[in-house]
């Protein structure tokens, strides 16, 4: 099938042209809050260096000693590659095994891994920008102020640069997430199922996706993602050993351990970027307490509710929702629903900003008005800047008002359809899942 866009793009009479003037005002609303939002955290970075040295710096870039330090922190556990020791070491490794794959590849990659990593990292942010600023022209908007509106999301993409800085894995999450997301809109099904499938295979998390397929007419794309998953996960399993058994005990014992240590406790330097719920959570509680102990029943309980309510939430109310809806809020749950979700991983909302755009243009051209479109123009500049220099005391929440804007868009996304159809109330993306 036809991409809906290039459906827009051919509408003739029904497009307007956006010119700089009259070029959609929420948009230069949300091009000019994340501006503003990086200007003030230029402004205040030096300011508390100064006050409060390295340990109350803003979380942006780490000390240069720790510069690429995800990347870089099991390059000496991968001596036990294949062996048991691999999983049973004091620093064994905390990811699913398809993580340890990767990983693997990446360190055989020269003697400058790290090199290799930020290009193929600059490439996919230089890919994802082309296809936004392709979608921004199908709909009529100017070339000069297209390019302009995708070069200044380049430069004001905080997530992005924590995940350079961090150089870490979600790179390859969010790689599948992308490619399963444009795979579904263009009607590849089954595609998009085995690429949500492997991303699931190395984060869990984002096999949440996979809940679109539950219908009875997409049985077979459902079928797909999840043997798509169950194989790489064996495959994984096989390759890093020393035996299928070894490996899969070995790296659900991992995960839980990094479950334990980082969601039951209190780490100052991670929940200042940690923007889940019970990160939040965990920050607010000990705001006026300093308290770095732990709350092990708390992350249990939390994991228990998710567990539990989800389920009701989606097929009580989200499963009723247009297809573009679901869609972004799966994306939305895989950043904010997990025990413990760093900034980086807020890249994978530039899938759900794309999708908005899309549909906020959409509804332009039609003579409509996406409704609460300036919340979402303020909730994604939050999203996609940092707030490090928002602190109380010596504590900074970033991570709070980050996961009340997740929490804020998926209330919109909720209560608003998003619909790239050519008249009003026409969803082509619903009606062709």
């Amino acid at each position: 099938m036809d991409h809906p866009l290039n459906d827009q793009a051919r509408s003739g009479s029904s497009t307007l042209s956006f010119s700089s003037r009259n070029f959609a005002p929420e948009l230069r609303l949300f091009l000019g809050l994340c501006i503003a939002l990086d200007v003030i955290t230029l402004i205040a970075l030096p300011y508390y260096h100064f006050r409060y040295g390295d340990a109350a710096r803003i979380q942006i870039w780490s000390l240069i000693d720790d510069r690429f330090g995800d990347f870089w922190h099991y390059r000496e556990l991968f001596a036990y590659f294949h062996t048991q020791a691999f999983f049973t070491s004091a620093d064994r490794f905390a990811y699913p095994a398809p993580c340890a794959v990767v990983y693997q590849f990446l360190y055989h990659l020269g003697p400058r891994p790290h090199v290799v990593f930020s290009l193929m990292l600059f490439a996919a942010l230089l890919a994802s920008a082309w296809l936004f600023y392709r979608m921004l022209l199908r709909f009529n908007v100017r070339n000069a102020v297209a390019s302009s509106l995708t070069v200044f999301l380049i430069l004001t993409s905080y997530p992005w640069e924590k995940l350079f800085d961090r150089a870490n894995i979600e790179l390859f999450v969010y790689l599948f997430l992308a490619l399963g997301t444009w795979a579904y809109l263009t009607g590849r099904k089954s595609l998009a199922a085995a690429m949500w499938g492997c991303a699931g295979a190395m984060k869990i998390y984002p096999l949440v996706m996979l809940a679109l397929f539950l219908h009875k007419k997409t049985l077979r794309p459902l079928l797909i993602g999840v043997l798509t998953f169950a194989a790489v996960l064996l495959a994984s399993f096989w390759y890093v050993g020393p035996t299928i058994k070894a490996a899969a005990i070995g790296s659900i014992a991992g995960i839980t351990g990094f479950i334990g240590n980082y969601a039951a406790n209190a780490h100052l330097r991670e929940l200042t970027i940690d923007h889940s719920i019970l990160g939040a959570t965990k920050e607010m509680l000990q705001l006026d307490t300093a308290h770095t102990g732990g709350w092990p029943y708390l992350s249990t309980i939390y994991q228990a509710i998710v567990l539990v309510f989800g389920p009701i939430l989606f097929f009580g109310w989200i499963r009723k929702l247009p297809a573009l809806n679901q869609i972004c809020l799966f994306l939305t749950a895989i950043v904010l629903l997990p025990p413990v979700s760093y900034d980086y991983t807020l890249v994978h909302i530039y899938l759900v900003i794309g999708i908005v755009v899309a549909a906020y243009l959409s509804a332009a051209q039609r003579g409509e008005q996406l409704q609460s479109s300036k919340s979402f123009a303020v909730i994604f500049a939050l999203l996609t800047s940092s707030e490090g220099w928002v602190q109380h005391g010596l504590l900074r929440i970033n991570g709070v008002i980050k996961c009340v804007a997740l929490l804020a868009l998926c209330w919109l996304l909720m209560r608003i359809p998003l619909t790239l159809g050519l008249s009003a109330g026409k969803d082509e993306t619903a009606e062709a899942a």
